[in-house]
């Protein structure tokens, strides 16, 4: 357990200055033994309102190396200050820093130095600029270990929100678009509420689409009534080709390559997908759930817990598949084909459309091997993870999935080569084999369901769409500022 050992003591200034007991069990002073406040230009030649919207800093003590910002502060969209104890409590400091602490425009976070993981929870960052991390050379002197472990994370949670930007950026009036079409469908749609524990403590196998997912599906087959099976869209191929029929499939893609993962198969299970997926997808039976969309948002406010939610926050289907399995109440729960690596310089499972694609360009000049190790070279800039090329963004999902993972609920990962630190590593023989699984058989679910048509008005919604303020904020907030984008959604709520 690590425990902060400190003293508030009086400097010639007629303020506290801070000395903690350091990691090594040196005595070291946060601040200046005699003159703390001159600590106060600390920031004037770093921070960069101008360049980024949202600046963290590593490293809280008493505060005085924040007197600089007290001017700026309006400048962000947030500011962000993370320590491992909270020194202020009794502290004399001057007015100017106590009224710097007290902003409510600052986010103070004191974490907990024995479950830093939480920092994941606490974060959330909105940005448009970027991010500046900045650090407190004395604190990270005396903490070493901890605020580099911390660093690590926030450096994690900062490619994350980055990552999860440009997807956003990228995608804003795809997804805006999606959701506008997609409100057509709604009433004739399931909501995933009521699907919550409706497999309680039944075994799941979750599938995704990674190399390794050949070798398990031979062993799945013969067992597919022992466990309800939950299914990525780009994974179906693989099942189908083994004759194996998934309960879910999950699919959240805004593009169209979903025709190509769904639509030659025709699949009989529920698709579990959300307001911003492509409108093809609403051609099959589908249970609809909300995420962070603002569109989604508006019919949370209007019809509250009415819809529900599985959305992981991840920015992955596979993320969003192992959420539903958790809120369906599922138990044991295996996840197969999740690699988050090239293992053996292979992309994708056999029979997946990606697959298909790239056999495709298989010829007598470009073997199919040759595309494949062209393919993994580029795209993981020769990032290597336990002797396996991999990529950056597989390694931050792989992160991702871990935190929401629970620790009261038997997880497992099959053949991983990068395996969840939250998950026991299982083959699927031994999964299979195991008595929860092998002990049970599926059966016909009795439980009725009623579509969203018999709860959700979307005369309702669509008028408060028209009103012209409402709309230009979901737009907004959408990250829709093209012109032309705007003109286009305005010609779709008109031409309904």
């Amino acid at each position: 357990m690590n425990t902060i050992e400190f003293f508030l003591e009086p400097s010639k200034e007629n303020y506290h200055t801070l000395r903690v007991k350091s990691q090594d069990g040196s005595f070291r002073y946060i601040h200046s033994k005699y003159f703390p406040t001159k600590e106060s230009s600390y920031l004037q030649d770093i921070v960069n309102p101008e360049k980024y919207d949202v600046c963290i800093i590593l490293g809280i003590g008493l505060g005085y190396h924040l007197a600089y910002i007290a001017d700026i502060i309006p400048f962000f969209k947030q500011i962000i200050c993370i320590d491992i104890n909270n020194y202020l409590s009794n502290a004399t400091i001057p007015q100017q820093i106590q009224a710097i602490i007290h902003n409510p425009s600052i986010q103070l976070v004191f974490v907990n130095p024995d479950n830093l993981d939480q920092l994941r929870d606490l974060i959330q960052l909105q940005f448009i600029k970027g991010i500046q991390v900045i650090d407190h050379p004395a604190s990270f002197h005396a903490f070493p270990q901890l605020f580099s472990s911390i660093k690590k994370i926030i450096q994690q949670i900062v490619e994350k929100a980055i990552s999860n930007h440009l997807t956003t950026s990228l995608f804003a009036y795809r997804y805006c678009k999606n959701a506008l079409i997609n409100l057509n469908r709604l009433p004739d749609c399931l909501p995933v509420a009521q699907y919550r524990a409706i497999h309680a403590n039944q075994p799941c196998i979750i599938v995704a689409p990674g190399p390794s997912l050949d070798d398990t599906l031979y062993h799945l087959k013969d067992h597919q009534h022992n466990c309800i099976i939950i299914t990525v869209d780009s994974a179906l191929k693989a099942l189908h080709a083994h004759s194996i029929i998934p309960d879910y499939i999950v699919s959240i893609d805004p593009q169209p390559v979903v025709f190509a993962h769904l639509f030659t198969i025709q699949p009989n299970a529920h698709i579990i997908t959300t307001l911003t997926a492509h409108p093809m997808i609403f051609s099959f039976p589908a249970i609809v759930y909300l995420n962070t969309h603002p569109i989604c948002q508006l019919l949370e406010e209007l019809y509250p817990r009415t819809i529900g939610s599985v959305d992981s926050r991840t920015g992955t289907v596979l993320g969003d598949a192992v959420s539903f399995a958790l809120f369906a109440g599922c138990n044991p729960i295996a996840i197969a084909g999740a690699d988050f690596s090239f293992p053996h310089f292979t992309t994708y499972a056999c029979s997946t459309e990606y697959h298909r694609r790239y056999q495709l360009v298989h010829s007598r000049y470009t073997p199919l091997e040759t595309k494949n190790m062209d393919y993994i070279i580029h795209a993981s800039k020769r990032t290597v993870a336990t002797g396996t090329f991999s990529r950056k963004n597989f390694i931050q999902y792989r992160d991702a999935l871990d935190t929401m993972l629970p620790h009261d609920i038997s997880i497992f990962h099959i053949n991983p080569v990068l395996p969840l630190s939250h998950a026991n590593v299982i083959s699927i023989h031994n999964f299979l084999s195991l008595p929860q699984v092998s002990n049970y058989t599926k059966r016909e679910n009795p439980r009725i369901f009623q579509p969203l048509s018999h709860t959700i008005h979307l005369h309702d919604v669509l008028t408060i769409l028209d009103d012209k303020n409402t709309l230009h904020t979901i737009l907004e907030s959408s990250r829709v500022y093209n012109d032309t984008h705007i003109q286009r959604i305005h010609h779709l709520l008109y031409k309904r």
